[in-house]
């Protein structure tokens, strides 16, 4: 099983953590990894109860990201790498640390940070491609404010800045969200839950679409 994107991986990698770093507030650590064949083994023996997922390919994303979230906590003096799986399927992290994972078919991302620099953020990541009609009737709400975003991947831009709020918001209110209960404006940068949580917003379509949100 290959499911490595052609290119070399160390130099996407590279322009992926660049692009994610330009995006990112003070404080937060950022990372990715192409997925490999293989990746699961990345999963902790303590974190295996708690990702069940059987497919081959859905636990070498899941194992990818978990590295790259473990070398993060690794960064911020963590003893405790493990980042098992919540009820809902998010990540929950050792006390004192927030963070995000997020993957595609082919990149895993992760980021992190201490507590009292960030107090919540969440991340995603998408291919650079148009999202189908029907989906984004789903994602797109009255309430947002799209400005001049492009025609062609403003779709697929709305949906994952959309989860990246999801991910952000949740840790703090616990309130499981849908597309029509958040409301983009991205001329200011901001997302507002249908709770009042307000968010910061920030987006880039080069090398992929990466979208980040977070609250200081």
């Amino acid at each position: 099983m290959d499911i490595r994107p052609k290119g070399s991986s160390a130099s996407i990698e590279r322009a992926i953590e660049q692009a994610l770093t330009r995006l990112a507030p003070p404080g937060l650590g950022i990372g990715c990894r192409q997925i490999q064949a293989g990746d699961e083994q990345h999963i902790l023996p303590g974190e295996r109860a708690s990702i069940a997922t059987r497919d081959r390919r859905t636990r070498a994303a899941t194992g990818a990201g978990r590295r790259v979230a473990h070398e993060l906590l690794r960064r911020l003096g963590c003893k405790d790498l493990a980042v098992l799986r919540g009820e809902l399927g998010e990540p929950v992290w050792p006390a004192g640390i927030v963070g995000s994972i997020a993957h595609d078919d082919e990149i895993a991302v992760a980021v992190a940070a201490r507590s009292e620099a960030v107090r919540s953020v969440g991340v995603d990541i998408e291919p650079a491609s148009p999202l189908p009609d029907e989906l984004r009737a789903m994602v797109a709400a009255p309430q947002d404010r799209l400005g001049d975003l492009d025609a062609k991947l403003g779709g697929r831009i709305l949906f994952a800045v959309k989860e990246a709020a999801y991910k952000a918001s949740f840790p703090l209110d616990g309130r499981v969200l849908g597309f029509e209960d958040i409301a983009i404006d991205f001329e200011s940068g901001e997302a507002v839950t249908c709770s009042g949580r307000r968010l910061t917003v920030r987006f880039t379509t080069s090398p992929r679409i990466l979208a980040l949100a977070y609250t200081a």
